[in-house]
């Protein structure tokens, strides 16, 4: 085990593997030794399955394609890829057939690297290994890029689920690569540590997490009171929608404009259901020291089109209180519960048979969820989604046949929900506030996100709000999407004492948006390429940092002058003030650090039964305490910045977090990312990057119930503190996976296991400390409880 003493600016393998440290002796062998001494033993024995061989100027146990074998120096060859001349997508340079691998078993292909160039910013390198009989959704990926002359080790993990896995190793579009060794070796790769065995003695650094922060109440106790009865309102919901204007509407935007006007302190609406007939959003735009007062009442929505629900732009010291939003599921459900009764056994239609009128519109079919029985809960096994209906056949009123447009295999008897919509319509969109609090604020059903909100937003909370079926009503879904999602702010958030279950998405992701891909075009010229420019606004006074493709510091942030958006090229051209750097990689990534979700509390709220993860923490100084995780279908928590160009990159990245008192309980029951509970790094393309953009996160005092797999998963950080936790596993796990209850650990620096008490059941593992002895530095295990 590496030294846990070693100083913080140790470098790690990858970066000594950059910098030539280790040049000679890696290319002297298939695969160099890890420098120092290992107080582990390694989690399995791991034999050499396969070596890539170089003879006589061809490799003698592998298929080559665009790559040729060149000699390094005397008597040192190597694998050399090039795809500079192919305007192909996808070039596999090396591929290692099927045969060797057997089901069941675990491996690591680890493949050293120098790279000669990259083409554009969208090039990038990867290694994975594909079974045809199972299909691509079971690929297992690493990718990586840099600049030429850079050298790297990438590492692929996987278990084996089918016996006719193969390795390829390759370019995607243009570029050009040396592989200068490549190995395959049966085992896991993690080195693992008794729990129970003291190593290290260095003191624990502790992180502060999130300081304590005011949102200003509303400061016009003299000012008017309005009351939305005087303008037309009528609680009409226990009727069909009326024909005509929306009367609702406009009696909400009309007593808005009298309050705005007036200056009141308040608008009261009488408790009662309000049909929004038009499917417009009720607009809150400008209002300074104001108080909604809801009453208990709920705005009953029946149509897509029209914008969220309800917007509040630009507001300040305002508290928006005690009301409901609602879907009219009678006239458009937003999704249906069925049972598959009958599958074709060549796969080309399946039967379903729904518990209420069934769906016949194929457009409704967007994804099927697999629900725990009991729960009524995503979770149960694998999804669906993209499989476009051709055909929808009636059988009877509940029953259809159901011919997708590409084959798929539900399994009969599985109840499943059917999701109609994902981010069609948002409940309550939010931009521009400062000083906002929602509180007793439900939202029942909507088709979208529950709560938005992005851009210059600072200083806002939900107090006891939640996103639940009413009381005695027994619905599949509340929000289609997200519960709470914040795409980037300027901070100071909390949530206290909500509620948020039956999501069809994340309960709560709070980011600040990042970009890759640029183009240098001057000195003090910056293209963003391939950009959506919504997505990652830039403006003039921006201050906006340049890392690394792996994230990891330029030095350069300077601040723009001009930013202006080319919605048809996908370009943002940004002037600096100050002079560029004179090379500026193509995959560099921008932050722009005019945002920074930062400074955030979540307190004694319950995050449960949702499809996704519970909360999503990418940011500076963050506490979580004393929350309840119950039944996430994937990782309770996810720490995690994430660059995947073409889809999303979210995260600075999370530092001085403090995650303490809570509760996990039966999270994860689907096993994604090994079964972790919690799970944080920072990934580019879905690969590991070896900096440790993570910094100070503690776990502490939390409690840990029935885990899949590891309690936690963790990457690319520098001190990683968890202690006094218990972790207690009695039951049979659903999914049951290696390293269950355990703590894994790459690509760190400062890992702190101590105080912990672990509780299983006979029959299941002892609980380890994993981690790879490559790329893990300074680690401290001590004074922790092992029972049984």
């Amino acid at each position: 085990m590496p030294d846990a003493n070693a100083p913080a600016g140790t470098p790690t393998r990858r970066r000594l593997l950059r910098d030539g440290a280790l040049s000679a002796a890696w290319l002297a062998a298939p695969w160099p030794l890890a420098a120092g001494t290992s107080a582990g033993v390694a989690a399995t024995p791991g034999d050499m399955v396969w070596t890539l061989t170089l003879k006589d100027g061809r490799a003698t146990n592998c298929r080559l394609s665009q790559a040729r074998v060149v000699t390094i120096r005397p008597g040192t060859a190597c694998v050399e890829a090039d795809s500079r001349r192919d305007a192909a997508t996808w070039h596999s340079s090396i591929v290692v057939p099927a045969g060797l691998l057997r089901a069941g078993q675990d491996y690591v292909v680890t493949l050293g690297y120098e790279i000669v160039e990259r083409s554009a910013a969208d090039s990038y390198f990867y290694v994975f290994a594909r079974s045809d009989r199972l299909g691509l959704g079971a690929d297992q990926w690493q990718t990586w890029s840099g600049e030429p002359g850079e050298r790297g080790v990438a590492k692929l993990r996987f278990s084996a689920a089918a016996d006719d896995i193969a390795i390829t190793a390759g370019i995607c579009r243009q570029g050009a690569i040396r592989i200068l060794a490549m190995t395959i070796q049966r085992g896991s790769g993690w080195t693992q540590q008794s729990l129970a065995s003291p190593v290290g003695t260095a003191a624990a650094p502790l992180p502060t997490g999130a300081q304590p922060f005011t949102i200003d109440a509303p400061a016009n106790p003299t000012g008017p009171i309005v009351h939305l009865a005087e303008f037309g309102a009528v609680a009409d919901g226990a009727e069909p929608p009326a024909a005509g204007p929306d009367r609702n509407l406009a009696a909400l935007q009309a007593a808005l404009d009298q309050c705005r006007e007036a200056k009141a302190a308040r608008l009261v609406v009488a408790r009662g259901v309000y049909r929004i007939t038009s499917g417009k959003s009720i607009v809150f735009d400008g209002l300074e020291d104001f108080t909604f007062d809801g009453g208990g009442s709920t705005f009953l929505f029946h149509r897509i089109p029209g914008g969220a629900g309800v917007v509040i732009r630009n507001c300040r010291r305002m508290v928006m209180a005690d009301f409901n939003l609602d879907w009219d599921w009678a006239i458009d459900p937003p999704a249906w519960v069925g049972r598959v009764t009958r599958l074709a056994p060549d796969r080309s239609f399946f039967e379903m048979r729904f518990e209420t009128t069934a769906p016949l519109d194929p457009k409704a079919w967007v994804t099927m969820n697999p629900l725990d029985e009991t729960l009524r809960a995503p979770g149960a096994g694998q999804e669906f989604g993209g499989f476009a209906p051709t055909r929808i056949e009636a059988i009877d009123t509940r029953t259809v046949r159901v011919r997708p447009g590409t084959r798929m295999a539900p399994v009969v008897g599985q109840l499943y929900l059917l999701r109609r919509y994902t981010y069609e319509k948002h409940g309550i969109a939010m931009g521009g506030n400062s000083h906002l609090s929602l509180r007793g604020v439900t939202i029942h059903s909507f088709p979208g996100i529950g709560f938005i909100t992005g851009g210059d937003q600072h200083h806002f909370e939900l107090v006891g709000c939640r996103i639940a079926p009413p009381a005695g009503e027994r619905r599949p879904i509340t929000t289609s999407a997200d519960g709470f999602h914040v795409a980037q702010s300027q901070g100071f958030i909390r949530l206290e004492r909500c509620e948020f279950g039956f999501m069809g998405d994340d309960c709560v992701n709070i980011h600040d948006n990042i970009h890759m891909g640029v183009r240098r075009a001057g000195d003090h010229t910056l293209v963003a390429t391939a950009i959506v420019p919504w997505r990652c606004p830039f403006a003039a006074g921006d201050p906006v940092e340049i890392r690394h493709a792996d994230y990891s510091p330029t030095g350069f942030t300077g601040r723009l002058t001009s930013a202006v958006a080319d919605y048809k090229a996908s370009e943002v051209t940004l002037v600096f003030s100050e002079a560029l750097p004179a090379h500026v990689p193509s995959d560099a990534i921008l932050f722009n650090h005019r945002y920074g979700s930062r400074n955030v509390i979540i307190r004694d709220c319950s995050f449960h039964e949702n499809r996704a993860r519970g909360v999503l923490c990418n940011g500076a100084d963050w506490l979580v305490e004393n929350n309840r995780f119950f039944h996430n279908q994937h990782a309770a928590m996810l720490l995690m910045a994430d660059v995947s160009p073409g889809s999303w990159s979210e995260g600075f990245g999370a530092r001085n977090v403090v995650v303490r008192g809570n509760r996990f309980e039966a999270c994860n029951p689907k096993g994604a990312s090994d079964g972790a509970i919690v799970q944080l790094g920072a990934t580019v393309r879905q690969g590991t990057s070896p900096y440790p953009l993570l910094d100070g996160i503690l776990f502490e005092s939390n409690q840990f119930e029935e885990t899949p797999g590891p309690a936690i998963l963790a990457a690319s950080f520098k001190t990683l503190v968890f202690r006094n936790n218990t972790i207690t596993n009695r039951g049979k796990a659903p999914l049951p996976a290696p390293m269950r209850g355990g703590v894994r650990a790459e690509q760190g620096n400062g890992l702190w296991v101590e105080g912990n008490a672990w509780t299983t059941r006979a029959g299941v593992g002892v609980p380890a400390l994993f981690y790879d002895a490559d790329t893990t530095r300074a680690v401290v295990c001590r004074a922790n409880q092992l029972k049984s």
